[in-house]
């Protein structure tokens, strides 16, 4: 897939190993560590798909302790608000809008949860 934001609009690269560091890092904000989960498991569509209860795991605070439930929901609303991941993600599957987030080489095109969505039409 060939990255292009548009005539103009300079991007720059990221790393998905540094972001898993980010996720799991408890010094961030919940909602931002939500964010750092959606860029690092991203697939080539923008969705970042999760077994059930996996955010929560990843999300562990201080001492391991796994979030309730309602935090990790919480904090995906939170992430929402911010329009830091789209507005259609849930705690199974985090999007983001093509208009910040694309990917080439590897990562699936399809989502499980979200059904065979067209690249970024669910995200935006």
């Amino acid at each position: 897939m060939r990255i292009d934001f548009g005539p103009g609009i300079e991007w720059g690269g990221l790393s998905q190993a540094q972001c898993e560091l980010m996720a799991r890092d408890d010094r961030h904000p919940l909602a931002y560590r939500v964010y750092f989960s959606a860029l690092w498991k991203a697939n080539q569509i923008g969705h970042a798909e999760f077994r059930m209860g996996e955010l929560a795991t990843i999300l562990a605070g201080e001492g391991g302790v796994i979030p309730s439930r309602q935090s990790v929901t919480n904090a995906v609303g939170r992430a929402k608000a911010l329009d830091l991941i789209g507005h259609d993600s849930t705690v199974r599957c985090l999007t983001l809008p093509h208009r910040h987030f694309q990917k080439g080489g590897r990562g699936g095109r399809k989502c499980r949860v979200h059904g065979d969505a067209t690249p970024w039409a669910r995200a935006s």
